[in-house]
Order: structure tokens, then sequence, then C-alpha cells
């Protein structure tokens, strides 16, 4: 069924993953356990000419992290259950890059730690080529005081996502900019796909009210304005659990105070507060620079600004100030890039101000959206028989199955060089993901074609083909297609 199947760099099919993801920008699912843990932050703590002392932060992880990784230029050092380790084994006037990855006990993997690197030097010069950043110290380089952060942190909320049953779905973070009740989040942390993830538009609230506390929901809140394209919405508190009215004199509410994003610069320090959704039961602080900024459509007008501040699962919609203690953007993505490179990206908050504006003036009956019929187009495989494909997906040199993976079919005609080109959801005809034990099954797959085919996994070299699959006109049967084999990229 398959033909020579050919590598091609993780890179060209993150599309994939992005797209598959359910959490990729960061509101926590309480599911199945499908989300790695967050990246450790890594520092070099002290270094002498015959040994370098590493020590990181623990990561967050809903299961449990299960080890951590430490690379030493790409090699793997040391498995540990610690956060610290000493290496000993460094020559004077060489050079080392570190980093550390940690994996839960469900076998996902996290990004790569930012990593640094080290020159030993003879006698006293002892140096670090790329000292620790701030966002990996939890220290500014201009710090905020003290005092000022723990006002910072109770504008910041915890958001929990409800459905039409109030179960809590997932978790995420807001920003109060309104004594009267008012919240700032991401729009995917209330909907998708012009849908409300409870039909009327309620969330539930938590305060920070103690920033060593794990905080529980207090407060029911209303959906109020928003704008998907943007990944950007405003809830109101307008109740307490018990659906009691509350009044904004009573909930003595530390609102942020608002920036313009357009006097952002290059290199400015940021700090980051929110609630990692796993984990994260009391709330987070990061701290890091300005590393760029994005025009997506070329207007002049700034659509992304990019950070190397950490931004963990569940800070989306959170806090991201400048060192004034001013509101300037909403954490929102993490964009994974080659070898699991990380960079993360905020809304700037001028794009909010609109949004906010209109969320004052919808008062107590808010204007809800109707999601769009959708348009209903010929179908392609109109009069064709479909099957189901099923397999397994393991690890060439262990066997095991691999939890995670992606099996990947584009529809009729489309190419893996045109899906890499300018990836689109439209261009998937069916996916899956393995559980486990490296099952996966592909449904409703039209007979009388040829599709291309992607087999990705995070840590693995993808399998990409544009004959991969072929079912004959007549065909319908389903297909198991057996084991098919990943080779670890690390290897």
């Amino acid at each position: 069924m398959f033909k020579n199947k050919y590598h091609i760099n993780l890179i060209s099919v993150l599309a994939v993953i992005i797209m598959m993801s359910a959490i990729l920008t960061s509101c926590a699912s309480k599911d199945k356990d499908e989300t790695p843990p967050t990246a450790p932050l890594l520092t070099v703590s002290s270094q002498s000419t015959d040994s370098v002392f590493l020590a990181w932060s623990e990561s967050y992880d809903n299961v449990g992290v299960d080890e951590y990784r430490v690379f030493k230029n790409d090699t793997i050092l040391v498995n540990t259950e610690s956060t610290q380790y000493t290496d000993k084994d460094v020559s004077a006037g060489e050079e080392y890059e570190y980093y550390v990855v940690a994996y839960d006990r469900a076998g996902n993997r996290s990004s790569k730690s930012v990593k640094q690197n080290v020159r030993i030097a003879d006698g006293e010069d002892i140096t670090t080529i790329s000292p620790s950043s701030p966002a990996l110290t939890g220290t500014p380089e201009d710090p905020v005081t003290e005092l000022s952060i723990q006002k910072l942190a109770r504008s910041t909320v915890k958001l929990y996502t409800l459905d039409n049953n109030f179960n809590v779905i997932a978790m995420g973070s807001g920003t109060i900019v309104s004594k009267a009740g008012y919240i700032l989040t991401n729009f995917h942390c209330v909907g998708e796909s012009g849908r409300l993830y409870n039909s009327e538009g309620y969330v539930a609230i938590a305060i920070t009210d103690d920033i060593k506390k794990n905080i529980q929901p207090q407060y029911i809140a209303q959906y109020r304005s928003g704008a998907e394209e943007l990944d950007l919405a405003v809830v109101k508190i307008v109740s307490d659990l018990n659906w009691n009215s509350v009044s904004p004199d009573d909930l003595k509410l530390v609102p942020a105070t608002l920036s313009d994003s357009d006097n952002v610069m290059l290199g400015d320090n940021i700090n980051i507060l929110g609630y990692p959704g796993v984990g994260g039961e009391t709330i987070t602080y990061t701290a890091g620079h300005v590393s760029g900024f994005i025009d997506e459509d070329g207007d002049l007008e700034i659509d992304w600004i990019k950070t190397d501040a950490v931004v963990n699962h569940g800070n989306s919609g959170g806090t991201a100030i400048n060192q004034k203690g001013e509101m300037i953007g909403v954490p929102t993505s993490k964009i994974i890039g080659q070898d699991n490179d990380i960079m993360f990206y905020l809304k700037p908050i001028n794009q909010a101000i609109a949004i906010i504006e209109n969320a004052y003036e919808q008062g107590a009956s808010p204007n809800l959206p109707v999601p769009e019929d959708p348009i209903i187009d010929v179908d392609p495989y109109e009069g064709r028989d479909s099957i189901s494909i099923y397999g397994r997906i393991v690890d060439s040199y262990t066997l095991e199955p691999i939890y995670g993976a992606m099996f990947v079919v584009l529809h009729e005609g489309i190419t893996i060089e045109a899906f890499v080109d300018n990836p689109q959801d439209s261009m998937l005809l069916s996916y899956a993901e393995t559980g486990s034990d490296g099952l996966f099954a592909c449904h409703y797959i039209p007979n009388d074609a040829t599709y291309a085919v992607v087999i990705a996994a995070d840590g693995y070299w993808s399998i990409a083909e544009d004959d991969g699959i072929t079912i004959p006109t007549g065909w319908t049967d389903d297909v198991d297609i057996g084991d098919i084999y990943l080779e670890p990229d690390y290897y």
C-alpha cells in the first residue's frame, strides 16, 4: 500500500501537528492526557574549571513528570528525576551547549528548555556565552518590585471553560480590565468556529486573592464581546456560583492598567502572569524580552509581539506587562519550530480596545455570536463508497507503540508540497491520533482515488508520501495496514 517512504524534516510537517493539537494555544483540556509537560527553565547555577552545575524548574504536568533528560551538545547526558545535575566531564577551553527535556508518565515529551551555552576557561576566566535570560530566572534586568508584582497578580484570574452541562472542559487565564467585572481573555478559551462552548456564554472565574493559594472557582461570568479572528474575547462577572447577583463594589477588583502597545520596542522587558492549566493551581510568573514583531497582513499594524518569556499551557488570556506595570498584550500562542525550539506570541493590547469598548456597550443583555450555517458545496466524493484504515505506529528501534502520533490523509489531488507550502484545514480529508497502544483509525476515506499521507510524531522523523494510499474502484472493505515504523530524531 505504501511505496518507498521518505523522511522530511519535522518542521515541514509541523503544520499537521499544529492543526491537529487541541491545546496548542494553551487552554488546557481535562480529557485524556495528550498534553506534554511544560518546558523546564534551565539555568547554569555555577561553574568551575572542572564542573558545571545545572538547575532547572520543575515542569508542570497533569499526570506527573516521570523524568528529565539533560542534553549536552545534542547528546543525552543523563536521565534523572531530580531538577539539578553537576556535569564533571568538562575540559578547560571547551564550549558546551545544554538543554533539558521533560517526559511525563504518559510518554509525552516537553519542548526543549532554552539552551545554555557555557565556555570553560582556564583559571578564573570562566564565562557563560549565553547567560540565563530573565525568562529563566524569573527576574528581569530591571526588576518589577516585589510589591508591584503582588498587586499586578490580583489583576490576573483563572478561567474555567464550561460546556452546556456546566462541566469544566478546559482552563485558561484572563485579565481584569474594569472594576465592573469585565475580563479580557482569548476567544479560544470560550469558544471556537463561531460557537461558544457554553451556548449562553458562561464561564467560571477564580480571583487571585492569595498568590500562594490553590484558588477555586468563585464566580460565573458571561460572554460580552469577542473577535475570533483576533483570538480575543471579553466576559463579565454576573453572579456567584449559586447564581446570586454580585455588586461590582463588593468584588473589590483590581483592574490592569492598559498601555499603548504601539510604544513597545525590541528588547523591552516583558513580565507574564497566568495560570498554567497543567499543574497551575497557583499563579505563575515568568519574564523575558520583546523578541520581535509580526505584521501578518501587511497593513503596517503589528499583529503579534514575539517574546522569549515562557507562556505555559493555560496562560492563554493572561497578563503581559511592561516594566511600568502596564498591560501591553495578551499571552496567546506557543509556536514550536525545528527541533522543538520555541517562540511565544502575544496579542498587542491595542487590538483588544475595540472589543473591550463593545463589551461595555452590551450591558446586561449580551449579543451572543450566532454561528453561520455552513456553505453546502458539491461533494466531490458523492456516490463513492468509503472505508476505514487501521494501523499502529511504533518506534523503529524499540518497537514500542508511540503515543500521540498523527496519521493524516490529504484530500484527493493535494500534494505534500502544496500542503507544506500553504497548510489549511480544508486540505485534510481524515486524520487520527494514536492512543497509548499506538493504534489509530481513519474513517470515511472514499474509494477510487489515491491520497497523500503524512505520519508524524513529536521526537520522530516524519514520513510523507504523495501516493501513500490507493483505494481501487469498488473497494468496500476496511483495511488494516499493520505497523508503521518511525525513526527517533535524536538517534
